[in-house]
């Protein structure tokens, strides 16, 4: 395999863990043997566009456009960046994104939704942001709130992130009142080796105490507890008691449709 396809698998990698510092690397070093590799492009102007650098993106858009004035997706793209929309990217295909692995990945329904005009511009397969806050996780598009997950997941899988866990997000189904998202692990740290991310249904109950004893005041809300959870192996699930959230909580951003 020559050097020009091992950055090219790298760069398509990248894109599928939302590695997007890694996918602008590779995709400039392909370009700095190959200046008109449209595919480089598309994908460096797609990674830039994920981190907000709007600039660039549409740079990397409208150099696909001089080398082909056809090129219907770096034209879809940059109009979308010019009218200040959000790209819609399905990192994987379709097939395979939204595989279930249990104990490494769950469909999740959000609450606290942000209002209808934000959810009218998110497509299903857009990669999200994870972001712990204080009670809960925060789903995120780019700057845009789009949700937060249930106070007893967010607690679980800030205090695995804060251990080195690192997870994949997609939104799954949307509509004008409802939004899901799809959370795969995508990396699971050494300490954690033999827990899984997503309890099994016969777990939830007797292990979601564990989550809350590093805070005697932090409420257990078993009616939060989502009602959809895939089965996981028999493995008995470690704890985290000595993980610790040691900051003040803070409520979810009201929703725009809420009085």
């Amino acid at each position: 395999m020559n050097n020009f396809s091992v950055l090219e698998q790298q760069a398509i990698q990248a894109a599928k863990t939302q590695n997007w510092q890694a996918a602008i690397d590779c995709n400039q070093q392909i370009l700095d043997e190959n200046p008109q590799n449209v595919s480089a492009l598309i994908r460096l102007g797609v990674a830039y566009a994920q981190l907000d650098k709007l600039k660039e993106a549409k740079k990397a858009f409208s150099t696909v456009l001089d080398l082909d004035k056809s090129n219907q997706l770096a034209k879809k793209h940059l109009d979308k960046l010019k009218n200040h929309q959000v790209i819609s990217l399905s990192a994987l295909p379709a097939d395979e994104q939204f595989i279930e692995e249990p104990g490494k990945t769950k469909t999740v329904e959000l609450h606290r939704l942000a209002g209808k005009e934000q959810l009218a511009h998110l497509a299903i397969g857009q990669v999200c942001q994870l972001k712990p806050k204080s009670r809960f996780i925060s789903v995120e598009v780019g700057k845009m709130y789009v949700g937060s997950l249930p106070e007893d997941l967010s607690a679980r899988l800030a205090k695995l992130m804060k251990g080195g866990n690192q997870y994949v997000c997609y939104i799954r189904s949307v509509s004008a009142t409802s939004c899901s998202v799809f959370i795969k692990e995508s990396y699971r740290a050494k300490e954690f080796e033999y827990m899984n991310s997503f309890l099994s249904a016969k777990n939830q109950i007797t292990t979601i105490n564990d989550m809350f004893l590093a805070d005697d005041n932090i409420p257990l809300q078993i009616e939060d507890i989502p009602p959809q959870i895939v089965v996981t192996d028999a493995d008995e699930e470690k704890t985290l008691d000595h993980f610790q959230i040691d900051e003040p909580m803070e409520e979810a951003p009201a929703s725009d449709d809420e009085d």
